[in-house]
């Protein structure tokens, strides 16, 4: 499993407050990881547990920090919750549903701020372990980077997402933030897609 370097910036930074909440989180998602219902197939589990959450299907795990006007987020999901599969794509119609999921991620547009905020997408970078050369029949996820920039960061206040049309196997999603030193955690799912910062 391979983390960009904005990916493993974001975990340092929040690894780094270490406050209760955060902590807190972490150890129900590890908790979550060692006990779990994982909806695997298969017997044999190899515990890659990945630095922003645990590769449950049907979950993802979003992390945002906004430093100034600048935005980092990182997002990251099991194969399975995006194209319905975690094996390497055999098919011409796997492989076109592959590289139709990362067009959609390098768009950016499953995600949006509220308008007063004035966040336009930077950079945007979507991977996959679906395409490396070793995939294996194991636990393969989704990643996607971005940056923005934002005009006027002070009226962040919310964050909507569309993902959860998009792509009806994933059921919720844990978001963690930190908009200049102040964190927060929520989840979201169909029902409840604006995360507010507030």
């Amino acid at each position: 499993m391979k983390l960009s370097l904005v990916a493993s910036l974001l975990v340092c930074s929040l690894m780094a407050l270490n406050t209760p909440a955060v902590a807190q989180e972490q150890s129900a998602a590890e908790h979550k990881h060692d006990h779990a219902e994982h909806k695997h197939e298969h017997d044999e589990h190899d515990d890659d547990v990945v630095a922003l959450g645990a590769h449950v299907h049907g979950h993802a795990v979003l992390t945002l920090v906004l430093e100034g006007n600048e935005m980092q987020l990182a997002f990251q999901s099991a194969a399975q919750s995006i194209v319905g599969f975690e094996h390497k794509p055999s098919t011409a119609e796997q492989k076109q549903e592959v590289a139709a999921a990362i067009e959609v991620f390098n768009q950016g547009e499953w995600f949006s701020f509220n308008n007063d905020a004035n966040c336009e997408l930077a950079m945007a970078e979507a991977s996959t372990d679906l395409t490396e050369l070793q995939a294996n029949e194991g636990h393969a996820d989704f990643y996607a980077n971005y940056q923005l920039l934002c005009q006027r960061p002070a009226r962040l206040t919310e964050l909507q997402l569309r993902i959860f049309e998009l792509l009806p196997a994933l059921e919720h999603m844990d978001i963690q933030w930190i908009i200049n030193g102040q964190q927060g955690a929520s989840q979201a799912a169909l029902s409840s897609s604006t995360v507010r910062f507030q």
